[in-house]
């Protein structure tokens, strides 16, 4: 027979008075059952709650005693407070300022296995968060790339008229990797012309020195496929907003286009 209202109603109530019965009266299941893992951060906090002590409390989390804390304090209310954020730990700023060598050790050891410690949450939680989305999507893909728009390249495109200027100077290491690159590039174009900054103007001996190194072919020199010239300012005027070399940038005519010399097409 089906239950009445009256019925349902007093199993309700019983129901619950059993589970407030079963929680109130302090059971407590076999750590067995249980898959509970307290963090070292933890068991010190709560060591500490019944500690009056502000400070104390604080220290208990990266194992300092009073001395210790109040000199992290201090230090990160004078020097510290203009290079370093304010959330930066006693740990670290006890090992910056560390005394001895024996000090700076004992900090860094501790904040290494405090940071290990919590690399190692971390993970678990981003293998956890995995795992339920396979769970949930099976074998669909959370973002579906070839449904998002195709990037649209800031690059200008090149013409077989155009001509790359490159800015370098000759102690640049990335100006030697962003030569071979435009020097490649170069052939699809009408040349390249080479701009190099920081040489004394007409110091040609130098400047042809360095041509040698960077293995600029003379025969291209002498039919202009490449130039080699001194800056003179013509960067600044070209593209004042550039801070540093090296640069690339497209000539069509007289106007000069800036590339991005890590994008380059």
């Amino acid at each position: 027979m089906p239950h009445s209202l009256g019925s349902l109603t007093f199993c309700r109530a019983r129901c619950v008075l059993v589970i407030f019965g079963v929680v109130g009266s302090g059971l407590v299941f076999g750590q067995d059952e249980l898959d509970v893992v307290q963090t070292s951060i933890e068991r010190r906090t709560n060591e500490a709650l019944d500690h009056t002590d502000t400070n104390f409390l604080d220290g208990s989390h990266w194992d300092l005693d009073t001395r210790e804390l109040e000199r992290a304090e201090m230090l990160r209310d004078g020097f510290r407070r203009y290079v370093s954020d304010r959330q930066i730990s006693p740990l670290e700023i006890l090992g910056i300022h560390a005394r001895t060598d024996s000090e700076r050790n004992r900090y860094a050891r501790h904040w290494a296995e405090l940071m290990i410690e919590d690399a190692e949450r971390v993970l678990a939680f981003q293998r956890a968060y995995d795992a339920a989305v396979r769970d949930l999507l099976g074998e669909e893909r959370l973002v579906n790339l070839t449904q998002l728009p195709p990037r649209v390249s800031s690059t200008p495109a090149l013409l077989g008229t155009d001509r790359l200027a490159v800015f370098v100077r000759l102690d640049c290491e990335p100006c030697t990797e962003v030569l071979a690159r435009v020097f490649q590039i170069g052939r699809q174009v009408d040349g390249v012309d080479v701009y190099v900054l920081g040489l004394a103007d007409g110091d040609k001996t130098t400047l042809h020195a360095w041509a040698n190194r960077q293995g600029i072919p003379p025969l291209a020199v002498h039919s202009k496929r490449i130039t080699l010239n001194f800056d003179d300012g013509l960067l600044a005027r070209l593209h004042p907003r550039a801070d540093e070399v090296p640069v690339v940038m497209r000539r069509r005519g007289d106007k000069f286009d800036p590339l991005d010399p890590w994008e380059l097409p």
